[in-house]
């Protein structure tokens, strides 16, 4: 993903995965029963059964969300996968959280009881007549969530739980990203707090009264989500922000699990990959990618895996016989759905290198410590730019990028041109020093690919209030600043005294390109960052960052390690200047061939081609896959490869046509027939992009 030249919004696509929508199903099933299931309080939780065809009794797969799963499992929160399943002779269960759609109780935030309740729904399921007793989670983002917080509790029965894009932990993922609150995102959830009424009204009218009654009871203006948020901002401030899910509580977790996160996750950002890695590595397989919130399960690819890790351990299978790749890296992961190279690692957690760039007083990064002293300062609160939502592309929300921002609100610290490809993995840590005349400023960082033509790409963010600077130094690590956001510990600045804080980056996985720079901005987080517009601070002053041998103003990451294995890139990221998820092709000669065999073994990658006195007959045959609109162009004294060319272009079929251009030869050295060559591949190219 690619922008004009940081005075621009850095937008990402993605969409709002909150909002359910009713999938049709080709899978031969039917709606076995619906209705209610009881807690041991007496609440009644509304549930929708879905059961493959055959007899039973059958391995189940449990989607517990807060969407309205119980009148609707095949909601957006589990996209193909339960089809596939019911196929496979899996039957799907979607249980309402209290207090949500059907379900009786009412609705608190994160209240610490929907893990234990969800370890009862698992227990009733297992001792249904129409089930085994073997019992899988799935889902993504709140059951996801979910499904982490029931195999905390560890119900005997659960097999296995598929988490895809949650949480590690409430406070500093979602709530107070940085200590600063989410208001936003707290406010849209709010929103959606009684997303399953519409449901719930239609269930009704068809009938069901119990449901009617279940939402008049839900609702308690104690407990609106965006109010109670706000009046607890800090960790102390409230037991759920230790007790409902945090990293210590993933080391509980003794089933298997398939989990995945996005890493420019635009609504829980990608914070549960530190979470994930407290998990047993022998009953762990981890998938991260760029991409919007929930899209993974529109891969084919994806779904196909996650339908056999669920397979797999419902019918008893072991962790040492399941056949993937511990670690998989998707990049590229577009509007196709699948992405553009796959690095594999077969071990979970990995350990990357550590490396610091060191700021230097011509505003360079750079390995060797700086040896003289230097002050940047920027304005604050001026807009940064914004990403809308996460980084899907192509994307036409990349036009927002254009949109200008008032200069003087950033610092900006960039490497030189990286002679080899980086590859930066996992958290990072921002270690500045600063200044103001205040008592407390809130802090953005951004990390950008630097392009050779000067455009950026967005690669993670972090935030900082600096008040909350003090580090729980059991947690961190050099990659890693981990802030207790105690209220105890708040710490506001002393006017004009220079200060170290240390600023979290999200964990993310980028491959920075030889040819590029790395380039880290500082400013103020006014601007959104996929949903969140972080309540800042907002009274105005001036900021200076100092960097200097006493002051010493860093960047410390992760390098990856070489991927054991890239099945789906012929060798290096592409060059910059390149698209990222679609190319177009122009090649002459022989070079014709290899741009068509590329184009049939990726067809979602290649959109056009353009062949100048080529050869596509050494293509065979991959040309009958070829996909992308192809155009060949010979001339017409060149009769020996004309000839070819009518071979290939009754192979392409209706993806191929033939121009040829009268009286020139195979180098068309003829006068105005390169020029003809041009204007016809660009016409090609315009029409097809």
């Amino acid at each position: 993903m690619s922008v004009d030249p940081r005075r621009g919004l850095r937008a990402v696509v993605g969409g709002l995965c909150l909002l359910l929508a009713l999938l049709s199903s080709g899978a031969r099933a039917q709606v076995a029963s619906s209705g209610y299931l009881p807690l041991s309080d007496g609440t009644q939780l509304r549930y929708s059964l879905y059961l493959p065809a055959g007899e039973g009794p059958f391995p189940v797969t449990l989607v517990y969300s807060g969407y309205n799963a119980g009148n609707n499992p095949y909601d957006i929160s589990f996209g193909g996968i339960g089809p596939m399943l019911l196929e496979r002779g899996i039957a799907v269960i979607g249980v309402s959280l209290r207090g949500t759609g059907c379900s009786e109780g009412v609705w608190v935030p994160f209240e610490l009881r929907w893990g234990p309740d969800g370890a009862e729904v698992v227990d009733w399921i297992a001792r249904q007549a129409w089930s085994d007793g073997n019992v899988a989670m799935a889902g993504v983002s709140f059951p996801a969530i979910l499904s982490l917080v029931t195999a905390v509790q560890r119900p005997p029965a659960l097999r296995a739980i598929l988490p895809m894009v949650p949480l590690g932990e409430l406070y500093r993922d979602v709530a107070y990203p940085g200590g600063l609150f989410n208001l936003t995102f707290a406010g849209a959830w709010t929103l959606m707090q009684n997303v399953g009424t519409p449901f719930s009204l239609f269930e009704t009218l068809q009938g069901d009264t119990h449901c009617g009654t279940a939402i008049l009871g839900q609702n308690d203006p104690r407990h609106v989500t965006v109010v109670e948020a706000a009046s607890i901002p800090y960790t102390d401030s409230d037991e759920r922000y230790e007790k409902f899910l945090s990293p210590a509580l993933f080391e509980r977790i003794d089933v298997p699990v398939l989990g995945q996160v996005g890493w420019q996750d635009e609504q829980l950002g990608s914070r549960a990959w530190h979470a994930f890695e407290r998990l047993d590595p022998a009953r762990t397989w981890m998938l991260g990618t760029n991409g919007a919130h929930g899209t993974i399960v529109n891969s084919a690819r994806f779904r196909d895996l996650a339908a056999d890790f669920l397979e797999h351990f419902l019918r008893g299978g072991r962790p040492q016989d399941f056949e993937a790749p511990r670690l998989q890296i998707w990049k590229g992961f577009s509007t196709d759905f699948e992405p553009a190279t796959i690095e594999t690692y077969d071990r979970w957690p990995l350990q990357p290198e550590t490396l610091t760039l060191h700021a230097q007083a011509d505003g360079s990064l750079r390995p060797e410590r700086p040896d003289a002293e230097a002050t940047f300062g920027y304005l604050y609160p001026l807009p940064a730019p914004s990403t809308l939502t996460a980084v899907l592309v192509p994307n036409p929300t990349q036009l927002t990028y254009l949109l200008p921002v008032i200069p003087g609100g950033s610092v900006a610290l960039t490497t030189p041109v990286l002679v080899d490809e980086l590859r930066v993995y996992g958290p990072a840590s921002a270690d500045l020093w600063i200044s103001a005349p205040a008592l407390d400023v809130d802090v953005q960082v951004t990390l950008v690919e630097v392009r050779p033509d000067g455009r950026e790409m967005f690669v993670q963010r972090g935030w900082l209030r600096a008040s909350h600077r003090a580090l729980d130094v059991e947690r961190s690590t050099p990659r890693l600043p981990l802030h207790t956001h105690r209220e105890a510990d708040l710490q506001p600045l002393e006017p004009g005294e220079i200060t170290p804080l240390r600023v979290e980056l999200m964990p993310v996985a980028h491959s920075f390109r030889a040819g590029s720079a790395l380039r880290l901005y500082i400013e103020a987080p006014l601007g959104f960052s996929g949903f969140r517009q972080l309540a800042l601070n907002p009274l105005p002053t001036a900021v200076s960052v100092h960097v200097g041998p006493q002051t010493p103003t860093r960047l410390v990451f992760g390098r990856a390690p070489a991927p054991e294995s890239v099945p789906l890139s012929a060798g290096a990221a592409p060059a910059c200047g390149t698209t990222d998820t679609a190319a177009r092709s122009a090649d002459a000669s022989t070079g014709a061939a290899a741009a068509l065999i590329t184009s049939g073994e990726r067809p979602r990658r290649v959109v056009a081609v353009v062949s100048r006195g080529g050869r596509p007959d050494l293509a065979q045959p991959a040309l009958e896959r070829v996909r992308a609109p192809t155009l060949l162009i010979v001339g017409g004294d060149d009769r020996e490869v004309l000839a070819l060319n009518r071979q290939a272009l009754a192979a392409l079929g209706a993806h191929g046509a033939l121009h040829i251009v009268p009286g020139a030869t195979h180098l068309f050295e003829e006068p105005g027939a390169l020029e003809q060559v041009a204007r016809l591949a660009g016409d090609w190219f315009l029409r097809h992009m």
